[in-house]
């Protein structure tokens, strides 16, 4: 059974017919670090699943790399107001180390959740589990200490601070290098 089944079987139960017809749609492939799944501007077409590797989401602002969110083992990641939408993507996702990927077409997707309902509410689950995700996400950077969010990273990310870059982490909390080798310090 693929990871993708087994994280929708965590939120709905799903029939063999709707199994059969999920792994025909999934693919995987192995990507190097430094891949990119998408580009800035580009219209997506897949949805992501980390099997095993790191990858992140990130966007630029007055030339600043700005790390959006990551995806670690057995982690979902996808550039989705874009996917959803069908518009250019004002986000890139690029893969931060050799990663096994899967990955389906989101059209394939929704084809298949208008033919099995119980897919659909699977996906209506993790759509929710998503946005609640990042409703924390953002109460996190209104009301958290950067000490905090950076313990919150470890928990949602277990290991990522001794697999991302620095410079992708500091982004992502919205603070310095510096800030987090202060606090690398003060825990030790």
């Amino acid at each position: 059974m693929s990871l993708v089944a087994n994280l929708l079987l965590q939120l709905h139960p799903l029939s063999a017919e709707t199994m059969k017809g999920l792994d025909s749609i999934l693919k995987k492939k192995f990507f190097r670090k430094g891949d990119t799944l998408v580009r800035i501007g580009q219209v997506p077409e897949y949805f992501y699943f980390i099997e095993r590797g790191l990858a992140r989401v990130y966007y630029r602002r007055k030339s600043k790399d700005i790390t959006d969110y990551f995806a670690i083992d057995n982690q979902a990641i996808g550039a989705l107001p874009s996917l959803f939408s069908g518009q250019p993507s004002h986000k890139a996702i690029e893969v931060l180390e050799d990663s096994d990927i899967i990955y389906f077409s989101y059209a394939a997707f929704d084809k298949l959740c208008e033919q099995h309902h119980d897919l659909e509410r699977a996906a209506r689950k993790m759509a929710i589990i998503g946005m609640l995700e990042g409703q924390h996400r953002i109460e996190s950077i209104r009301f958290l200490s950067a000490k905090e969010r950076y313990e919150e990273l470890e928990k949602l990310y277990p290991g990522i601070t001794n697999r991302a870059p620095l410079k992708h982490i500091a982004s992502y909390l919205g603070i310095t290098q510096v800030s987090i080798s202060r606090i690398r310090a003060g825990k030790q």
